[in-house]
C-alpha cells in the first residue's frame, strides 16, 4: 500500500497575489503557485532493500537516515510526484516507489492519504498510482495543467518543485540547458532527456519540472553526481505515451472497450486523435467506430491530446456509456463490456493458457490427476508496461499454473473469477508446477506476479 505524505507548514499555502505589489509578483511567482497544489511527497515507513543502479544515489545523500544494508522501520522521505488527474492519479519515477514497503504521503493541503500501484515501466523510470479515496466531483484534487509536448525553448526559466531531503514542496529555479540529452543511469537510458540547471536533489525525483506558464514540461529525474547544475528530466512526450498506454479501462476494472493491448493512437489532422487497431467484436466495433476514426470529444470532453482519451475514459466500468464525437460530427454512443475471458487472463497476467486434459497429462508425461492450467504462450511485454520481472524469466511454456492467490486454478472459469475483481498493480501469489521434459521431473514453486 502506497501513501502520499506530507506536513505543510502553516506559511506553506497557494498565496493570494492580488494584494502584492506587481514588482514582487514575476512570472516565476505565478508559475510556482500555480503549481504547488498538483504537487505531492511520497514516502514509506518501511525501505525495502532493492539492488538497483539508483541505491548509491540513496545511500549516499540520506544518510544517517539508514544504512543500506538495512530495512528502516520509521518514516523515510522516497520523493515527490505530480497529481495527473483530480481523480487522484498521481505520476512519479519508478524508482521512488520501488523501495516502498509500506507507504505514506500527503497532498498539498496537508491531508494523508494512501495510494495504490497502478502500472509502471521500467526502461522509461515511470510509475502510475491511484489515491484511495473519493474524489468525484466537487470532491476532485487539483491536477496538473501539461504544456505542449515539444514546446521547450532552450535558455528559458525553468522551476523544479519537490521534496529534496524531506524539505517539503521546496522551489527551485534555473534554465533550460538542453533537450535531447542522451542520458544512462545503470538498465535506464534515454536519448531525448531535458538537462537543466535548476537545483534536482534526492527527493526531488518524481517531481515536476515546470516552465514561467505553470505548465508540465518534465518529471525529475536525477543529477550528475560528479557536477554541479547538471540534472536532468524525462521530457512530457515520454510522459504521453506513458499516460496513454495506461489510462484505459481495463487497468483499473474488468471494463473494457475494445483498444488492442498495446496499440499506440496518434495525432489526427482535425487536431482530434486517432483511434488505434480496435479489436475485432469489441464494444467499440459493435458500435460502428473503425481502427483510424479521429476522435474530437469523449464524454463532453475535448480530445486533442494523447493523454485526453485516456484521461476521458480510464474510469469507466462495466455498463457504462461512453459518448464519442468524431472528426466528421458524427456522435456515437459505446457501452463498456467485462473484459472476455481469454483477453482477461492476456491483459493480467500476459499469458495464454489451457486447461489440462487427460490428452494433454498424457503427452507432458503427468500424474492423471494433476489440476491445473498450462501455459502455451508468455506473451512479450508492451512498451510502457516493462515490469522487467524475475518471474518472466523463470516461466516457461508447459509449465503449470495449480494455484492462484490461495484457491486452486484448475479451469480457466475459477481463474476468471480470482482476476474479475482485480486491478492492475496487484502482486498476487502463484504456485506453479515447472516441467523438465527432458528429465521428466516436475518442481512446484511459488512466485509473486504483479497483475497489468
Amino acid at each position: 500500500m502506497l501513501l502520499l505524505i506530507w506536513a505543510v507548514p502553516g506559511w506553506l499555502s497557494a498565496q493570494s497575489l492580488s494584494n502584492i505589489s506587481s514588482s514582487r509578483v514575476t512570472p516565476a511567482v505565478k508559475a510556482v503557485n500555480r503549481a504547488l497544489p498538483w504537487v505531492v511527497n511520497i514516502g514509506t515507513e518501511q525501505r525495502l532493500r532493492v539492488n538497483d543502479s539508483f541505491d548509491l544515489f540513496f545511500n549516499q545523500f540520506f544518510a544517517p537516515h539508514h544504512r543500506s544494508q538495512e530495512v528502516v522501520k520509521k518514516f523515510f522521505p522516497l520523493g515527490s510526484g505530480v497529481l495527473v488527474d483530480g481523480r487522484g492519479l498521481v505520476l512519479t519515477n519508478f524508482h521512488v516507489v520501488q523501495r516502498a514497503g509500506n507507504v505514506e504521503v500527503r497532498l498539498f493541503n496537508g491531508k494523508s492519504y494512501p495510494a495504490v500501484l497502478v502500472g509502471y515501466d521500467q526502461p522509461n523510470d515511470l510509475c502510475l498510482l491511484r489515491l484511495s479515496g473519493d474524489f468525484q466531483g466537487e470532491k476532485a484534487l487539483a491536477a496538473a495543467s501539461f504544456a505542449k509536448s515539444g514546446d521547450l525553448l532552450l535558455g528559458e526559466t525553468v522551476i523544479s518543485i519537490g521534496n529534496p531531503f524531506g524539505l517539503e514542496h521546496s522551489v527551485s529555479l534555473g534554465v533550460l540547458s538542453a533537450f535531447n540529452r542522451n542520458f544512462s543511469e545503470g538498465d535506464i537510458s534515454f536519448s531525448d532527456i531535458i538537462q537543466t540547471d535548476a537545483a534536482i536533489n534526492p527527493g526531488n525525483s518524481g517531481g515536476p519540472l515546470v516552465n514561467l506558464d505553470g505548465d508540465l514540461i518534465g518529471i525529475n529525474l536525477a543529477i550528475r553526481q560528479d557536477a554541479q547544475g547538471i540534472g536532468f528530466a524525462i521530457p512530457l512526450s515520454r510522459i504521453e505515451l506513458f499516460l496513454s498506454y495506461w489510462l484505459r479501462p481495463a487497468h483499473f476494472s474488468n471494463a473494457y472497450l475494445g483498444f488492442q493491448p498495446g496499440a499506440a493512437m496518434s495525432l489526427g489532422p482535425n487536431t482530434g486523435i486517432c483511434l488505434p487497431e480496435l479489436l475485432e467484436g469489441s464494444p467499440l466495433v459493435e458500435a460502428g467506430l473503425k481502427t483510424g476514426d479521429e476522435v474530437i470529444s469523449v464524454n463532453g470532453q475535448r480530445v486533442s491530446r494523447l493523454m485526453d482519451l485516456g484521461r476521458a475514459i480510464w474510469s469507466v466500468t462495466v455498463g457504462d456509456k461512453v459518448e464519442f464525437i468524431l472528426a466528421s460530427g458524427q456522435k456515437i454512443s459505446v457501452s463498456a463490456a467485462a473484459l472476455p475471458l481469454p483477453l482477461l487472463v492476456r491483459t493480467r497476467l500476459g499469458l495464454s493458457l489451457q486447461r489440462m486434459t487427460p490428452a494433454l497429462r498424457q503427452a507432458m508425461g503427468l500424474p492423471d490427476d494433476l489440476e491445473g492450467l498450462a501455459i502455451s504462450e508468455i506473451i512479450p511485454q508492451d512498451m510502457f508496461s516493462m515490469q522487467q520481472n524475475l518471474w518472466r524469466d523463470i516461466l516457461k511454456r508447459g509449465d503449470i499454473i495449480v494455484e492462484f492467490a490461495g484457491q486452486k486454478a484448475g479451469t480457466l472459469e475459477a481463474l476468471g473469477k480470482l482476476l474479475a475483481d482485480s486491478h492492475s498493480g496487484q502482486t498476487v501469489r502463484m504456485i506453479v508446477i515447472s516441467i523438465n521434459h527432458q528429465r521428466r521431473t516436475y518442481q512446484p514453486f511459488a512466485m509473486d506476479v504483479i497483475l497489468n
